[in-house]
């Protein structure tokens, strides 16, 4: 045993005596040309890049981390556009589309007043107060009132025409104008010289230039060739246009 204890701390004596160098000359003496070349490890710095085959793949590594965080940054900046683009939506559906409505509805006043129409819905309802109560002298026994509802129908036509409003009031024989006469009945007969006269008017009708605002009603004659009334009137035939 003292043998091999002797042995062992004479050989490990000898291995450090190969190892140690006394000055840096030495050591860079010992060293193979490849590693004479390498720059000396900084303590501080990162460590040394590795070499051979391993240098392709750290780069490519590199390469997916630099895209990545581009893929983030596109990602983020494309939320914040859509955030703004939802922002602009809500803020015209909210103010400029109400205002848009505002402002078409007001042109389009302007445009009706333009052509004479701002008035139709009220002259429209004077003549209809007027086609309504038409008949109605006619039915009253006393003659004052009588007299007050003709004054009352004459200050309604009056009106009527200053706001530029004209009467339709056809007489018998007169040719049916289809763009201010409604058809109540049709009378058949075998004169085509008759076809489509007015055979009487119903009630009175009214228009502005080629609006109509009330309609007139009346009869009139259908010509047939085979109509043979025998010198007696035909029965009429209901219709309206």
């Amino acid at each position: 045993m003292e043998f091999e204890t002797e042995f062992e701390t004479e050989f490990e004596t000898e291995f450090e005596a190969e190892t140690e160098f006394e000055t840096e000359a030495e050591f860079e003496a010992n060293l193979s040309p490849v590693e004479a070349e390498l720059p000396p490890p900084d303590p501080g710095g990162p460590p040394p890049k590795a070499s051979g085959e391993s240098a392709p793949i750290l780069s490519i590594l590199d390469s997916v981390g630099q895209i990545d965080v581009k893929l983030t940054s596109i990602a983020d900046a494309s939320a914040r556009a859509a955030g703004e683009i939802r922002d602009l939506h809500r803020l015209y559906h909210n103010e400029y589309a109400g205002r848009l409505k505002s402002m078409q509805d007001e042109l389009e006043r302007y445009r009706e007043i333009d052509k004479g129409r701002a008035f139709d819905g009220i002259l429209g309802e004077l003549a209809k107060l007027y086609c309504d109560n038409e008949s109605l002298p006619g039915a009253v026994a006393d003659a004052k009132v009588k007299k007050r509802i003709g004054y009352m129908l004459m200050d309604i036509a009056q009106i009527l025409e200053t706001y530029g409003v004209h009467i339709q009031k056809s007489s018998p024989g007169d040719k049916r104008n289809p763009r201010f006469c409604q058809v109540i009945e049709r009378v058949p007969t075998g004169d085509p010289e008759l076809h489509d006269t007015v055979l009487q008017s119903r009630g009175t009708g009214f228009h502005i230039d080629n609006r109509a605002l009330i309609k007139e009603l009346v009869d009139v004659y259908l010509y047939s060739e085979k109509t043979d009334c025998s010198g007696a009137q035909c029965a009429p035939i209901s219709g309206e246009e």
